[in-house]
């Protein structure tokens, strides 16, 4: 049975296929490696509850979404800071937070895709109701999709 490259999923043969293994294995995993992408926001000032941070972009290439790592320079306090991404305006339910007190976290992302045509945004969906979180840099992981 085929293996796959861990991001864009190029089809590895069984064991043993020679011309494989001298003249495509290694290009095969560097063009995984190079789908590996990542796409930083920063929220300036104090995080305000529901208020879209980031709207309007589009990407180059079909992608998908893998991973939200989130920093804050001044932590959430009374509750978790967390946002969520939005495509072509709708949220996607896709919520990634730092705890109340922390001033790190994030979130593995799954099933969450953008095409050349919809456009990505970010939304604050919550913030520390004694103090909201502040300078917050969100760092979107992201691979480019295979061909088709």
């Amino acid at each position: 049975m085929p293996t796959y490259t861990s991001r864009i999923n190029l089809t590895k043969p069984d064991t043993g296929n020679k011309s494989w293994e001298t003249d495509v294995e290694n290009w095969a995993d560097k063009l995984d490696q190079a789908a590996a992408h990542y796409l930083p926001v920063h929220l300036g000032g104090a995080a305000i509850d529901e208020e879209v941070i980031f709207d309007g972009f589009y990407f180059d290439e079909d992608v998908t979404i893998t991973a939200v790592t989130l920093y804050a320079r001044a932590a959430p306090t009374g509750a978790a800071f967390s946002v969520d991404f939005i495509k072509n305006g709708v949220e996607q339910s896709k919520i990634s937070s730092i705890a109340d007190g922390a001033k790190k976290g994030g979130a593995a992302v799954t099933g969450l895709s953008y095409t050349t045509l919809e456009e990505f945004g970010l939304k604050v969906k919550s913030a520390g109701t004694t103090d909201p979180g502040a300078e917050i840099e969100i760092l979107i992981h992201y691979h480019i999709q295979a061909l088709p």
